[in-house]
């Protein structure tokens, strides 16, 4: 494995550093998967993710309607306490 140094801001360090806190992991880590995402999603038309969600709806039929999902947002936005909606089946 190679180094690379560059050369950040204390306001987008201190950033980095509570996003990685979030989200239980490294600084180096949070880099790293920021940098291997931005790769992975550069080209417009390549969405790897979606399309593996996408097969995975296709085989199993389940998922969650997107109002469901906007409602649940929406009222988190609005401060309120809400369980995730789970999914089911909607498509055989």
């Amino acid at each position: 494995m190679t180094n690379t140094t560059i050369q950040l801001s204390a306001e987008l360090q201190a950033a980095i550093a509570e996003a990685a806190e979030r989200a239980g992991i490294t600084e180096q880590d949070f880099i790293l998967t920021a940098i291997n995402d931005k790769l992975m999603y550069d080209d417009p038309d390549s969405y790897p993710e979606a399309d593996r969600r996408w097969e995975e709806f296709l085989q199993h039929g389940e998922g969650i309607p997107h109002e469901e999902i906007v409602e649940y947002f929406e009222r988190r936005a609005a401060g309120e306490v809400v369980e995730a909606p789970r999914p089911r089946k909607i498509r055989n």
